[in-house]
């Protein structure tokens, strides 16, 4: 656990009335992460709780006490003698600088990914260095200056450290190789990947559109003797998923599939799958129709999508509206929202 920073860690999600006395149980049963603050989203009447242990088994204690909850994964603010990376750059850095950074950074496998401003890049070794000093294990640091190009894939600047691209994330037990300069993957996404593949029963046939290394099909094989379709049209996305299938104990399968989506679509025959996942947010709402056609009746569209202060509408007269969630902020009052449809025959 990394320490003095804003730091990726297991939660339990409860509701704002029920808060206290959850963090009373976590705390008395020694699950409660030390020195962590609990996150509140007023909005949606939630708090969320981070943990030390497993988020399933400090769900399964409310549970038990009649508090409903569901395991989450999160940022929290986590003292260690009450040092933050930025704390150690004071009098090293000039404070107008030391305003301008980012007070949080992404960790994914041994390599940090912090968004520096451009003009911020000059003092990108001693940044580098001082998230290298409160983050364990961290053998190189990036400055991701932008997403380009049809693959998502990051503009990277060295900061400090190794030249190393390639690592492998492990994320609740399943663990991915990749390279953040050649593969898009977002490590925010990962109570996301967890949450659906709970959803998935075995024996389902799973589409995986605009997969990336696989995150969404290894979480759903490595509980559910499922089928998982993971396409994508990066050449090295298919490589890291190939090399990922050594290292993960899989129940179903994982079948790589190197196509532009329009084509594999094109080319699959109607009503095959009966789950699809669309994770592609500013483009996603475009290839609903299409989705809907190769599901079953009754089978279920997970679309990623791109909103404001309200959800996107979904025109899909074959689909039924199940749930819609906010999941990710994605600009200043812009959000990646989670739609859950089903097909109606």
């Amino acid at each position: 656990m990394v320490r003095g920073v804003d730091t990726p860690a297991e939660c339990v999600e409860v509701e704002s009335a029920h808060a206290e006395r959850a963090v009373e149980l976590l705390r008395g049963s020694g699950l409660l992460l030390p020195g962590s603050k609990a996150k509140s989203d007023r909005v949606r009447g939630v708090v969320r709780i981070p943990v030390v242990a497993s988020s399933s088994a400090a769900a399964k204690l409310l549970s038990a006490h009649g508090i409903p909850s569901a395991p989450c994964v999160d940022t929290f603010e986590v003292g260690s003698r009450g040092l933050r990376f930025t704390d150690l750059l004071r009098g090293v850095l000039p404070e107008e600088v030391l305003s301008r950074i980012p007070r949080s950074y992404q960790l994914v496998g041994s390599v940090a990914v912090i968004h520096l401003p451009e003009e911020l890049l000059q003092y990108g070794p001693e940044i580098g260095e001082a998230i290298a000093r409160v983050s364990a294990g961290v053998r190189a640091v990036y400055s991701s200056i932008a997403t380009e190009g049809e693959f998502r894939v990051r503009k990277l600047v060295r900061l400090w450290g190794e030249e190393l691209t390639e690592t492998v994330h492990t994320e609740y037990g399943v663990k991915f190789v990749l390279d953040i300069s050649r593969v898009y993957f977002n490590p925010t996404l990962s109570y996301e990947h967890w949450r659906i593949s709970e959803e998935v029963a075995s024996g389902e046939r799973v589409l995986d559109l605009f997969s990336g290394v696989g995150p969404f099909s290894f979480h759903i094989a490595s509980k559910r003797a499922a089928t998982c379709f993971a396409v994508d049209s990066n050449p090295w996305a298919v490589i890291y998923m190939v090399k990922s299938m050594a290292l993960n104990k899989l129940r179903g399968r994982v079948v790589p599939v190197l196509s532009r989506v329009e084509e594999f679509l094109e080319a699959t025959g109607e009503r095959s799958f009966t789950r699809a996942i669309v994770d592609l947010p500013h483009r996603s709402l475009e290839y609903v129709d299409a989705v809907l056609g190769k599901l079953v009746c009754g089978g279920v569209a997970h679309v990623y999508a791109l909103g404001g202060e309200e959800p996107p509408a979904v025109a899909a007269s074959s689909a039924r509206l199940v749930e819609v969630r906010r999941v990710l902020d994605y600009a200043p009052r812009k959000y990646v929202y989670g739609l859950k449809l089903a097909r109606v025959c």
